[in-house]
């Protein structure tokens, strides 16, 4: 072949020499269908890649000018290529090869920093590029003229068996449903085989459904600064003016970059004090709950998510406001504060300091209608955190003298809906006298571990003896659905589409979020007892919750511990001064930390037993008796409860991998000072349901490498307050005497299978 040579001044103008060999032209025939198989995958993976990071221009600017920037892009890779190409006199195909590449190379990128590890990020990329080229090539077949039937069909049937491999070895195991608390273990069994089912709770709820809305009519409105750039109900729509406040103190002004400032048309120094308020009508004063959104993207705002809270709070006469706190969010182009944690927590106290104002001011909804005695903090994600932050200032804003009174107004609950417990500071709230409320759900992808969990070790009651603390863990929930605009994808796309969808609905969520909270301000906030049932065993509340598993902790201000295991001693015989500790036919018998699904310590101690086939046995026994809860109606105490907190960790044994929904068989024998004793089988009182397992991705072996591998682990021990009456042990042995109560022993196994738990907060209470 006579090729022209290509003079030097010709290279600068990208290979456009008076004459083109053949191996230089633009792609043809199939090499171009593939290679525009490829630019479409390409454009589809910019779109989404550009949704994850919002500029705050709306979805369509940015999918728009991502499409448009990624052609730009393709088009100079694929002409500096073919210039390239020429220069080296290499023959290959320029459009194909400048596709492929400039492709394999951008998508990589946002996987990669959307927390992809890096070899899973180019190999996926290379894969999904291969698809939309097969994808180029089989339109390109059937649109060519000079293909027949015949490879046409060929060629469809091809693709169909490639995309059906492609599911059975990527897509095929979506994960078993798990099974409403009824179904599984071996007290499950037991039941079945009685003829019988569990029995009911000790108590039912003997009060009207927490999550039906109340009798209150109530009317909206927002305050604010009076201008935003994005919302006009915090600009000049807002009912109310607030002042903005100066949050220098705690941002430093290199932390706020100028793209946030650009943003939101503010700095550090003018933080608005924005809010949405629903108000119910009537005579008041109201309690107040104040809500708080977590960490999400900047540009995607988060305070409108909790309408339906406020919405129900208000119908049944609770003052409820929902906190803006968007701009101290995480941007993708501008980052997030370092210090957010602390701001966010200000944030709140200057929000009861603004309220205060309103409610001296007569020209305001507000003017007498708040009972600032009565306040509950809600907060979800890090807004979880910043609430109980909030309810312990002085840790971090004692010097503060800008913040409200604190003899203004008492904190009197907290409720965190899968929060962080990160230190701030070097330093962790802690509640006192306090009650406290965290939800979290198995399936959470953002905070993947149970934090709250921290919190509640964290709360105690040393001068009251009226509030009380809970927790509730719910397989098959997830993070974001507890607020209307996160969605049931937990991470911003595209790590998103690899999330498996939790197995409860956003309106299911919500609806334990609306049951739990307003039972739990109405018991904390307006003392009905009788919604602390649902606190105590969740069974109460399943005529209006959705079937499912949930593992509930409880405990009273009125407490009486015999046994906490904080002391930290090697010697497991030794629980207290005053307690003893003895196992018979166990293979493992130590005091150690709780670990969360990272196997991090969670920052509380119990003891762990792990027993054979045979079963075991543990037992603590005290010189005197053991306390029980008296008052006047019951000086002998025959009315009190023993409580304890269980995780089973039976998953842990291999001898279990093939058998992992059954439960342990679980027996509690009391002995009195005169040598009676009773026994009482768990399974007369609660079933004991196995931890659920969790499968973050569709893409099992994903989990691994995804974000650091903190979905690694699928179970993370779920602790559960099991309550016994002490009348069921008169049942069994009417001699006992529950106030000379010297010993209490723990029976497990006995049916041939090894098994293994962690005990902690073992006690009585009433």
């Amino acid at each position: 072949m006579n090729i022209v040579p290509i003079p030097r001044r010709e290279w600068r103008r990208f290979g456009r020499p008076a004459r083109v060999p053949v191996r230089y032209r633009a792609d043809e025939g199939l090499w171009r269908a593939a290679a525009a198989g490829m630019a479409a995958a390409c454009t589809a993976g910019a779109g989404v890649g550009i949704l994850g990071a919002p500029t705050g221009f709306g979805a369509a600017f940015d999918v728009s000018a991502a499409v448009l920037l990624n052609a730009a892009g393709m088009f100079l890779s694929c002409r500096l290529l073919m210039w390239l190409f020429r220069l080296l006199d290499a023959p290959v195909r320029p459009v194909f090869t400048g596709v492929a590449a400039y492709s394999a190379v951008l998508l990589t990128l946002i996987l990669f920093f959307g927390e992809m590890d890096f070899l899973f990020a180019a190999l996926f990329s290379l894969l999904y590029l291969g698809i939309g080229a097969a994808a180029g090539l089989l339109i390109g077949i059937w649109a060519g003229k000079r293909f027949g039937r015949r490879p046409k069909i060929g060629a469809a049937l091809g693709a169909l068996g490639v995309a059906g491999a492609l599911f059975f070895a990527f897509g095929g195991d979506w994960g078993a449903a798990i099974p409403a608390w009824g179904d599984a273990g071996s007290d499950a069994d037991e039941a079945a085989a009685d003829g019988g089912s569990y029995p009911p709770p000790a108590e039912t709820l003997n009060a009207p459904d927490p999550s039906a809305p109340g009798p209150y009519a109530y009317r909206t409105f927002t305050y604010g600064s009076g201008d935003d750039r994005h919302r006009d109900e915090f600009g000049e729509d807002a009912s109310l003016l607030s002042s903005p406040v100066d949050g220098s103190a705690y941002i430093d002004g290199d932390d706020w970059p100028w793209l946030r400032d650009k943003f939101w048309g503010f700095d550090e120094k003018e933080l608005p004090v924005n809010g949405r308020v629903w108000m119910p009508e009537g005579d008041g004063p109201f309690p107040l709950a104040l809500m708080v959104h977590g960490n999400h993207l900047m540009e995607d705002f988060s305070d409108e998510g909790y309408d339906y809270l406020g919405e129900l709070l208000a119908s049944r006469g609770y003052a409820a406001v929902s906190v803006d706190e968007n701009f101290l969010n995480y941007s993708v182009w501008s980052g997030i504060p370092d210090q957010d944690m602390k701001v966010r927590a200000w944030m709140l106290l200057k929000h009861i300091g603004q309220i205060r104002e309103y409610a001296e001011d007569a020209s305001t909804p507000f003017y007498g209608r708040i009972d600032f005695g009565r306040v509950a903090l809600l907060g979800h994600s890090r807004g979880g955190q910043a609430v109980a932050m909030a309810a312990d200032p002085d840790e971090w804003f004692a010097a503060d003298e800008g913040l409200p009174d604190r003899s203004a107004y008492k904190i009197r609950a907290v409720i965190a809906i899968a929060p962080t417990d990160t230190a701030v500071d070097n330093k962790r709230a802690s509640l006192r006298d306090v009650s406290y409320l965290t939800l979290q759900g198995a399936s959470d992808a953002d905070v993947s571990t149970f934090d709250g969990e921290r919190q509640y070790a964290r709360t105690s009651f040393p001068s009251s003896a009226a509030g009380f603390k809970a927790s509730l863990y719910i397989a098959e929930a997830n993070h974001g659905q507890f607020n209307t605009d996160w969605g049931d994808r937990d991470e911003a796309l595209p790590t998103g589409l690899f999330l498996k969808k939790p197995g409860l609905s956003g309106e299911e969520q919500r609806q334990i979020a609306k049951a739990y909270v307003s039972a739990f301000l109405e018991a904390t906030l307006r003392d009905r007892q009788a919604y602390k049932t649902l606190f105590r065993d969740y069974r109460a509340g399943l005529g209006f919750l959705p079937d499912g598993r949930y593992y509930g902790r409880f405990e009273s201000a009125r407490f009486l511990p015999i046994a906490r295991y904080e002391e930290g001693t090697d010697d497991p015989s030794i629980v207290s001064p005053s307690i003893t500790a003895e196992a018979a036919g166990m293979a493992e018998w130590a005091n150690e930390e709780a670990l969360d699904r990272e196997r991090r310590g969670k920052g509380n101690r119990g003891v762990v037993l792990r027993w054979g086939k045979a079963g075991g046995s543990y037992s603590l026994r005290t010189s005197a008796a053991f306390p029980v809860p008296r008052t006047e109606s019951d000086p002998a105490g025959s009315e009190g409860v023993l409580a304890f907190s269980m995780a089973d960790l039976s998953w842990e044994l291999e001898s279990r991998e093939e058998d992992e929904e059954a439960a342990p068989r679980v027996a509690v024998v009391l002995e009195d000072a005169g040598g009676r004793t009773a026994r009482v089988p768990l399974s007369e009182v609660m079933p004991v349901v196995p931890a659920p397992r969790t499968t973050f991705t569709w893409l099992g072996w994903l989990e691994e490498t995804l974000e650091d591998g903190k979905f690694k682990e699928e179970i993370e021990p779920a602790f559960q307050t099991y309550e016994i009456p002490l009348s069921l042990f008169r049942k069994a042995e009417p001699g006992l005497e529950p106030g000379r109560i010297v010993r209490a022993t723990f029976e497990f196994g006995g049916d041939g299978e090894e098994g293994k738990v962690m005990l902690d907060d073992i006690g009585m209470t009433e």
